[in-house]
């Protein structure tokens, strides 16, 4: 018994002396950052015909009755409405043919693809060039080629980053063959733009 008591009686004053030393030989102190996050930018473009407002899908041209030597032109922007800057605007022309309804008498006598129109391959290039901060530059590559022949090419747009909030002009001009058959009277070339950009 005295045994026992004596075992008792030093682990007590072990534990004892454990925790006066634990409670007084130490300052402490704690720090804390709380909330921390990442996230990411918005990556965003618009297009639009006159600056006013942007869209994702907007029809931009319908050119109608055209007779050989005719020119049209349109203009459209690409404007950077995201948080992040974009380095490269790629677009591109895809084109379906369609012959417009029954052939008529004169474009009957030569046209022998009477499901196809041939329209595209009467249409040129006749100018496609980019604006940006009133410097113009001229895409050479693609003028003089038909609608046919760029159709589902990639034509790179942009040459420097794009920051959010700026835009660029684009601007396309059309030009029926001068020496355009009957065998694209009455057809119609329906023509799909895709504008792809990258960071």
């Amino acid at each position: 018994m005295e045994k026992f008591l004596l075992i008792v009686l030093m682990a007590g004053i072990l534990i004892g002396a454990a925790g006066i030393q634990v409670g007084n030989a130490f300052f402490s102190d704690k720090s804390i950052s709380e909330g921390n996050e990442i996230s990411t930018g918005e990556f965003d473009i618009g297009i639009s015909k006159d600056e006013s407002r942007f869209y994702n899908n907007l029809k931009l041209f319908e050119f109608s009755n055209l007779k050989p030597g005719d020119y049209r032109e349109f203009v459209f922007y690409i404007k950077n409405r995201g948080d992040v800057e974009v380095s490269r605007i790629v677009f591109s022309l895809n084109v379906e043919d369609l012959e417009n309804g029954k052939l008529t008498a004169a474009e009957s006598l030569v046209d022998n693809t009477t499901d196809t129109g041939e329209l595209s391959r009467n249409i040129i290039i006749a100018k496609l060039s980019v604006t940006r901060n009133n410097q113009t530059y001229s895409l050479d590559d693609y003028v003089g080629k038909t609608l046919k022949e760029i159709s589902g090419k990639q034509i790179l747009l942009l040459k420097d980053l794009l920051k959010p909030g700026e835009n660029v002009k684009v601007t396309v001009g059309f030009k029926l063959k001068d020496d355009a058959g009957n065998e694209c009277q009455t057809d119609t070339a329906k023509i799909t733009l895709n504008i792809y950009a990258e960071q």
